[in-house]
């Protein structure tokens, strides 16, 4: 999807999917620029408005953010770290017609089973979360995936590099798109 002369691939999934890993490694093979939008204090703010229920803000904050990324650049490859999938993950299906969102760019969601989730998660620094808390994102991001035909690579069933390769042929269709 172009925005700003920018081409966008949108890297997304819950947190221990790979995403972050996959994101850099490809925006280095391909000559893209690694974006990511929720990063730090906007992230905070996000999440904040999530907790209070401020699905308008949710919506509204985490366009903003990807929109700036957009008006940063001009005739570039953007890989995102995360993109409208994370931001719908904390918004009721209601918020998930709002126009603002749409067309949306060529996605990817890395999905990783719950065993393989949980045991990258445990070597992170990071707060941890129950059990049912990981199931219910796993879940939602298949969901969204399906629903809004988004490609899924399912990161607990390759090692980095075939992921990688992957994702770069996804990325020459996406082009050709």
């Amino acid at each position: 999807m172009k925005k700003n002369n920018n081409l966008v691939l949108a890297i997304d999934g819950h947190d221990g999917s790979g995403k972050t890993t996959l994101s850099k490694a490809l925006a280095e093979k391909i000559g893209g620029i690694y974006v990511r939008p929720f990063e730090g204090a906007a992230g905070i703010q996000l999440i904040e408005y999530f907790e209070k229920k401020d699905y308008e803000q949710v919506s509204a904050f985490g366009n903003e953010l990807i929109r700036k990324q957009y008006e940063m650049h001009d005739n570039e490859i953007l890989v995102f770290d995360r993109h409208w999938m994370t931001v719908f993950s904390l918004l009721p299906e209601s918020y998930w017609s709002d126009k603002k969102w749409y067309p949306f760019p060529a996605t990817t969601l890395c999905f990783s089973d719950m065993e393989h989730t949980l045991s990258r998660l445990e070597k992170r620094t990071e707060k941890s979360y129950e059990q049912s808390y990981h199931l219910h994102y796993l879940e939602l991001y298949v969901k969204l995936a399906k629903e809004f035909d988004a490609n899924i690579l399912r990161t607990d069933q390759y090692d980095v590099e075939e992921c990688l390769v992957k994702l770069k042929k996804w990325y020459k269709t996406s082009l050709t798109v």
